[in-house]
């Protein structure tokens, strides 16, 4: 199954066209062709502006592709390689940095990387070779796939019905797998980080919005500053500083248990 263009889908253009660009902003993920990839940097260009420098990719040395990779066609998991920085070539050598293998891959291929002790990124896992595209790390940590000798064309006439039959369910399992992959968990791990994100956002902006009302609230006074001022707004004579006259305090519960003032005389 080959990854197809979603803005050629959106458009509905006639032609599918596979994607060999991935875009990610935050838990958005679009899988776009070369055109469509051109037209979004165009854009985002006109948007935050450019100095005219390109971004630099950084080399990663050699690698070498074998066997079909699940949802994209050998152009377009090429041209992810390359983007990444890496160099395609034929052959395992020893400065290769990865081999990368799907289905069905190569026997003599397999037979140079277990040689030369080449790292391998195993393409058959679900959604293995789209994760390294989208997160750009391509770790190389996965066993070599066991496989047979080279198969002459006398060995595949001699493959049985019930052979051919076994085989093509497998490679089908696997591709299912994958399907079944796309399907049901990266819509819920999309669901699952755009909720984070919005709890994250939320909290945040909670936070803000306090320490904001709180600096525009007058700052608080101790209760023996809210009686002194309640005590010279009613006329008493009291210093600001010292101890508060007892009955000054008990005048003061008073008023403001609803029980009205007491008949105090504290000016003398």
């Amino acid at each position: 199954m080959t990854a197809l263009c979603m803005g050629c889908k959106k458009k509905e253009q006639p032609e599918d066209r596979p994607a060999t660009t991935v875009i990610v902003a935050g838990p958005q993920v679009w899988d776009v062709c070369s055109e469509h990839a051109e037209r979004f940097g165009t854009k985002l260009a006109e948007v935050f502006g450019t100095d005219g420098l390109e971004a630099a990719v950084e080399p990663r040395g050699s690698v070498v592709i074998t066997g079909t990779i699940p949802g994209y066609d050998p152009e377009a998991a090429r041209v992810a390689l390359e983007n990444a920085g890496y160099r395609i070539v034929g052959h395992v050598q020893e400065d290769t940095a990865l081999i990368v293998c799907g289905i069905r891959p190569a026997p003599h291929k397999v037979e140079e990387a277990t040689a030369a002790g080449t790292p391998c990124l195993d393409a058959t896992q679900a959604g293995a070779f789209r994760a390294a595209v989208t997160s750009g790390r391509w770790i190389g940590g996965d066993t070599l796939p066991e496989v047979a000798a080279k198969t002459a064309a006398a060995d595949v006439r001699r493959e049985t019905a019930e052979e051919k039959a076994a085989r093509r369910e497998r490679e089908a399992e696997s591709l299912e797998t994958y399907v079944e992959w796309q399907r049901t968990e990266v819509p819920k791990r999309m669901a699952e980080s755009s909720a984070r994100w919005a709890k994250e956002r939320k909290e945040k902006e909670d936070k803000d919005l306090r320490r904001r009302v709180e600096r525009s609230l007058p700052p608080q006074l101790s209760e023996a500053q809210q009686i002194r001022a309640w005590a010279k707004a009613q006329g008493y004579k009291i210093s600001d500083r010292g101890v508060i006259p007892s009955a000054v305090r008990e005048a003061y519960r008073h008023a403001h248990a609803g029980q009205g003032e007491l008949d105090l005389d504290v000016a003398s």
